[in-house]
Order: C-alpha cells, then sequence, then structure tokens
C-alpha cells in the first residue's frame, strides 16, 4: 500500500483538514500529491516557525476500543506568507542545484495552482510519509530542510547538507539537468522515465482537480 503526501489549503488554521475540517473539499482542497516523499517545491512555501503540532481524536476501527488521541506536526501557514516563503527560497534552491538548473518556472506553476485555491492557509499532510521513516528521525529532517531557504543550516555542514536532506525528502534522482516546466505541457516524446520521475518530485501530481503543470489543465485553459 502506497504511502501519501498532500499539498491542501483550508478555510481554516488546521493541520490534516481532510479528517479535522468540517465540509472540506478534496476536490478543491487538495491542490495535488506525490507518493513516499514531499516534493521538493512544496517544502519551499514553508519555513520552521510554520512546523504546528496538533492533538487529534480519532475513532478506533474497533467498536468498543475508546477514541484515540494522536499527536501529529506538520506545516501550516496563512497562503500569501506561503507563496512569499516560495519567492524567497528560489534563489537559495537555485544555488543549491545549480547543476541541474533553475526552477523559477516549476515554481511559477506551483505559485498558479496556491494563487488558485479558494482557502486562506496552506498545510501539507505528511504523516504517511513519516510513517516510512525510521522513528524520531523525519521531524529533524524536516525541520533542519525547512531552515535552509533561511539560509540557516542545522548542524552547520554547509550547502551539500542542505541539498542533500532535500534530496531524501523529496525522492529526486540528482545528477542530471531538471525537466523542463512544461514537460507534461507540451507532451515531448523525449521524455525519459528519470524525466517524469524528477519532475514529479518538484511539483507532485494532480489529486481531482488539475494542476497548471498537466496537459489536461493546459487543454482546460486554452478552450
Amino acid at each position: 500500500m502506497a504511502n501519501y503526501s498532500y499539498l491542501c489549503s483550508a478555510d481554516v488554521a488546521s493541520l490534516y483538514p481532510s479528517s479535522q475540517v468540517a465540509g472540506f473539499d478534496s476536490q478543491s482542497g487538495v491542490l495535488a500529491h506525490d507518493v513516499s516523499c514531499v516534493p521538493l517545491l512544496w517544502l519551499a512555501l514553508f519555513r520552521p516557525a510554520d512546523l504546528v503540532t496538533g492533538v487529534f481524536t480519532v475513532d478506533e476501527e474497533d467498536e468498543d476500543e475508546e477514541e484515540a488521541e494522536l499527536e501529529a506536526t506538520a506545516p501550516l501557514v496563512a497562503k500569501d506568507r506561503a507563496l512569499a516563503q516560495l519567492d524567497a527560497a528560489l534563489p537559495v534552491l537555485n544555488r543549491l542545484f545549480a547543476a541541474e538548473g533553475t526552477l523559477d518556472g516549476h515554481a511559477a506553476l506551483l505559485r498558479q495552482a496556491v494563487e488558485k485555491a479558494p482557502d486562506a492557509y496552506l498545510t501539507i499532510e505528511l504523516d504517511e510519509i513519516e510513517a516510512l521513516w525510521e522513528e524520531g528521525t523525519f521531524q529533524p529532517a524536516l525541520r533542519a530542510a525547512l531552515a535552509c531557504f533561511d539560509g540557516v543550516s542545522d548542524g552547520g555542514t554547509g550547502m551539500a547538507a542542505d541539498r542533500a536532506r532535500l534530496i531524501e525528502l523529496s525522492q529526486l534522482r540528482p545528477g542530471r539537468p531538471f525537466p523542463p516546466a512544461r514537460l507534461l505541457i507540451d507532451g515531448s516524446e523525449t521524455r525519459s522515465d528519470d524525466d517524469c520521475w524528477n519532475f514529479v518530485r518538484l511539483l507532485g501530481a494532480a489529486f481531482m482537480a488539475e494542476v497548471p503543470w498537466e496537459t489536461a489543465y493546459a487543454d482546460t485553459e486554452a478552450s
């Protein structure tokens, strides 16, 4: 069974809005998703100060069991702030991944998706991704990765460590040029499996609604 991450917007400041916000609409509230990772440009929307811890009540499947409380930590921030942080992170990303190429075009497409979202807050549902990591290792890695966008390297190990953290979280295949931002719009016949892999690790993929970086969205906009 796959483990997913979801980039979500919500009209209230809530972690895990798909289960915690009454009336949450996945059609509009889940902006994109990915498997077994957190896409690189999603991370650029947040900073360590945006990590919030909440305690949730979950229903047990066994009717004889009482409700359980679950503690979880995830990023949560106002949408406008997230977009400003994305813009500020771009020079850092372009420096860390200079060998692979710039990400300005990719970030512009993510910005379109976030701006289109009707709600005021942005978060990532990532508990399924955290479950893939050894206990106690995911949150420190996430916090350290987000810190690099402000030019702060936890541990003082510099650019190489920042790059490695971001690669581990996003599951990028490094060492090859980033695929073009319009890869899935222009329908290039020359795209490789590695290009498609890395493209989704940068931006994620459509969930229920279209996203600006996929062909279906481009066709809709043109019609």
